[in-house]
């Protein structure tokens, strides 16, 4: 296979809950698909088909980043269209986990396969050798495993698995095509039962399961334990398997029984009695509604054990136990787990150190390398950090010292010591700067060579793994400006969840001094999500405490211990209570900041260098605002963008309101401003977000030359070669818009008279409409005739005004102390 092939067409054999989604996926990264279903025994011989692409539709995550792009996916099915598989270049087979049903399949439509054609299985564990037998032995060498996770467009793990004849061309093409093109994390595996995350990720629940029953733990007991705490899902362990379906768990775990019958930990592998209570009373999890827990009106219902009747979940970490589990340093956590006698802390330790025993064992026969195994398992289970990286974050030799006395002690699984190569005395971990370790070689193998990972200049990092974000331009608490060798500069913020503080402003400000005076071009890129969950909430709190002449009572006081005790929430308005720690020294006033923060937009906008943001996951608020006024934003598909600053009783005042009034404007090209007005006055008083960033094009967050990217960690590469095709044309700033026509009092009595049957139908509070009033004028112009002209100024003073206003308020002021205390809006 040349270096030169190109993925053009992909049909999808299946249209099941699986292929369906991929198909969809396919479409969101505009690859032309074909999805493929049994015909209908009546009526549109697609009918199968058809109904499974309007089942897209219902599904919760949604699987398509715009709903518009479900029409390009082509229905097809075996009888009429065929032929048609003759211009794919990739086929993906989605059926049942049935080997007879694949093998049939296969041998149905190799006939119809293009020269070059790449023919991949979904399977989730069958043997990829076992299924090639059913292709023409000529043709073999173009099949392989391609095992995407569900939801196929959300998690980011696929795992590619070779048959003994797979060219290595074909896996590099295929890699290459999924790491770029659909933004997946590549991991290649071996051709064993479940494969890498699978097999893993099960054995964790397995072994979760059984220490749980050891314990006599509840399920929502360890649910309470094994989610955050740990770094990984807040559906933890038996919410996931309501998730994913006891019936798809119950397969997965019968292939491991049925062909690994010499694995050590084989009786684990045996499903309980109350597992197959629940399959057969149809109680299969979330699709049916019901299965380990169930929702009874707004509350959550868990099954009980003892009873088999379900009872109100009302799970308690002990004390204790909680203090250790707050503990981030893992050597603390785990000695601190190993050495509680609570049952809590010993059902955790037992899951712990099964889990490493059992990668030590498995790791040669599973994976290539310790890095692998780390990156299937986070990027397919959602863990902060993989097992390896938790073992050796703990210090190897102790945790390899207490899984040897456990084992001696017969607590650990009898008869398998650790493999040698993980009790050697001298190892002190598997990952490196050299790379991660490869037991079969006894070496450390580096990262892939392959030419789409130079698209990425910080991948997804393992711990042992040193990074260095490149050479220092100037550095404060809050922001760093750096470079990375060339004439482009990068700006990163350092506070919790990005939050945007009176300090992040200064730093924007100075660096656009800076890359005007010595770079082509800034870059806004964080190093990790989200973009911004936007302005620091508590420091404006103190601001309002120190301007105001009569503060409520308390009030700091209080926002600063509610700060403190918030785990984790997304502020709307832009602020994040549980990373606003309380602001020490000068407190600026609240009109200064929000004078500041247009200064900052406006700076973005109008430098004499191009500025781009690289956005990725939450840009909220003021982290909206910075971005709609770069010049061009490079946004992650997954990229969830909004001015949803109602959410605290506010108004966008950091320029959103002055751009979305500009941008109707644009749009409305010298005639009828109102009808793209007040889709974005919907969009800021209803406080939307946009899903995906293709949605956000659609609101008009993103401007048609603004750029999607589908692997975040490609983003960062992306944002600079913008940045040099814009510096190519001799960049200049837009001329700043003198004359922007306005919809005045006309607009402004539409829109209030719309929010008028909202107030008198019950839809939204009083305080909801004084707000909404206040958009309404800020975003028409303000009391002045339909189609007077106005300038940038005007607008930015208008919704400044409008903050301050609303921000005296005591229900605003509320909203803003409800949304720090409880991470959630208040609607008064």
């Amino acid at each position: 296979m040349s270096e030169n092939f190109y993925i053009r067409k992909v049909a999808v054999l299946g249209a099941g809950v699986m292929g369906a989604q991929i198909a969809a996926h396919l479409v969101n990264a505009n690859v032309e698909t074909l999805l493929f279903e049994l015909p209908a025994k009546e009526g549109d011989p697609s009918g199968n088909v058809n109904k499974a692409l309007e089942g897209l539709k219902k599904l919760d995550p949604a699987p398509l980043a715009n709903p518009a792009r479900l029409t390009c996916i082509q229905p097809a099915n075996y009888e009429q269209h065929l032929e048609k598989l003759r211009e794919c270049d990739l086929i993906i087979e989605a059926i049942a986990e049935r080997m007879d049903w694949k093998s049939a399949l296969y041998k149905r439509v190799a006939p119809y396969l293009g020269e070059r054609a790449i023919f991949a299985s979904n399977t989730s564990g069958l043997s990829i050798n076992r299924l090639a037998q059913a292709f023409p032995e000529a043709l073999r060498h173009r099949f392989c495993g391609i095992h995407f996770f569900n939801p196929p467009r959300y998690m980011h793990l696929v795992e590619l698995i070779p048959c003994a004849d797979t060219e290595a061309p074909l896996l590099d093409q295929l890699e290459t095509f999924l790491v770029s093109t659909l933004g997946k994390g590549v991991v290649r595996a071996k051709d064993t039962p479940n494969f890498i995350a699978n097999r893993v990720g099960v054995f964790s629940m397995l072994a979760t399961k059984h220490h749980a029953a050891a314990f006599n733990l509840g399920f929502d007991t360890v649910d309470a334990l094994t989610g955050r705490y740990l770094g990984r899902p807040k559906s933890a362990t038996f919410r996931t398997l309501d998730v994913v379906g006891l019936d798809v768990f119950a397969h997965v775990v019968n292939t491991m029984r049925e062909n690994l019958t010499e694995d050590p930990w084989h009786k684990h592998f045996e499903l309980p009695g109350w597992f197959s209570y629940l399959v057969d009373q149809g109680a299969l999890g979330q699709k049916t509604k019901r299965g380990i827990y169930q929702k009874i009106g707004k509350d959550i219902h868990v099954l009980d054990l003892h009873t088999k009747e379900y009872r109100l979940s009302d799970a308690r970490v002990d004390d204790g136990v909680k203090d250790i589990l707050r503990e981030r340093d893992w050597a603390k956590k785990l000695a601190g787990l190993r050495n509680n006698p609570h049952p809590q802390a010993q059902f955790l330790w037992a899951t712990f150190r099964d889990v490493f025993h059992y990668c030590a064992l498995q790791l040669e026969r599973i994976a290539d390398n310790a890095r692998d195994l780390d990156l299937a398992v986070r990027w397919g289970f959602g863990w902060d950090s993989g097992p390896f990286e938790i073992w050796q974050a703990a210090g190897w030799q102790q945790v390899a010292g207490w899984i040897a006395a456990d084992i001696a002690a017969g607590k650990a699984m009898a008869g398998a010591p650790l493999p040698a190569w993980a009790a050697d005395p001298g190892r002190t971990g598997v990952h490196t700067a050299a790379g991660s370790y490869a037991p079969l070689g006894d070496n450390y193998q580096p990262r892939s060579t392959l030419l789409v990972y130079r698209r990425q200049p910080f991948p997804d990092r393992l711990l042992g793994e040193p990074v260095q974000y490149g050479e220092t331009i100037f550095e404060t608490a809050d922001v760093r400006m750096w470079h990375t060798g060339d004439d482009i500069a990068i700006l990163s913020f350092k506070t919790k969840m990005h939050a945007i503080s009176n300090e992040v402003l200064g730093g924007i400000l100075r660096a656009v001094d800076e890359a005007e005076a010595h770079w082509s071009a800034l870059v806004l890129w964080q190093m990790e999500a989200p973009f911004s969950a936007g302005a620091h909430l508590l420091q404006l709190m103190q601001g309002v405490q120190e301007s105001s002449e009569a503060p409520p009572a308390g009030l700091f006081d209080k926002l600063k211990g509610a700060a403190q005790r918030v785990k984790y929430t997304v502020a709307g308005g832009g602020g994040l209570g549980e990373v606003l720690n309380a602001a020490t020294g000068h407190v600026p006033h609240v009109e200064d900041v929000v004078a500041k923060f247009q200064q900052v937009s406006q700076r973005l906008r109008y430098a004499q260098v191009p500025t781009i943001a690289a956005v990725y996951g939450l840009a909220l608020g003021g982290g909206c605002e910075f971005s709609i006024h770069c010049t061009r934003i490079v946004a992650s598909l997954e990229t969830y963008i909004g001015l949803v600053e109602v959410g605290v009783g506010v108004l966008p005042a950091g320029g959103g309101c002055k751009e979305m009034a500009l941008r109707a404007a644009q749009e409305a090209r010298g005639g009828d401003i109102f009808p793209h007005l007040k889709r974005y006055f919907q969009q800021i008083a209803m406080g939307e977000v946009a899903k995906s960033a293709e949605l956000a094009r659609d609101m008009g967050y993103l401007k048609p030359s603004d750029r999607i990217v589908l692997n975040q960690h490609e983003l960062l590469h992306v944002a600079r070669e913008e940045a040099r095709a814009l510096t190519a044309t001799a960049y200049r700033p837009p001329l700043q818009p003198r004359q922007i026509p306005v919809a005045g009092r006309t607009g402004i009595a539409t829109l209030k008279a719309a929010m008028v049957n909202l107030l008198e139908g019950g839809f939204i509070s009083e305080h909801d409409y004084n707000i909404g009033c206040r958009i309404a004028e800020t975003l028409c112009g303000g009391d002045v005739d339909a189609g007077s002209l106005v300038d940038e100024q005007w607008l930015l003073d208008l919704e400044r005004h409008h903050f301050m206003e609303l921000l005296a308020t005591d229900k605003t002021r509320a909203r803003v102390e409800y949304m720090l205390k409880n991470g959630k809006p208040l609607r008064n």
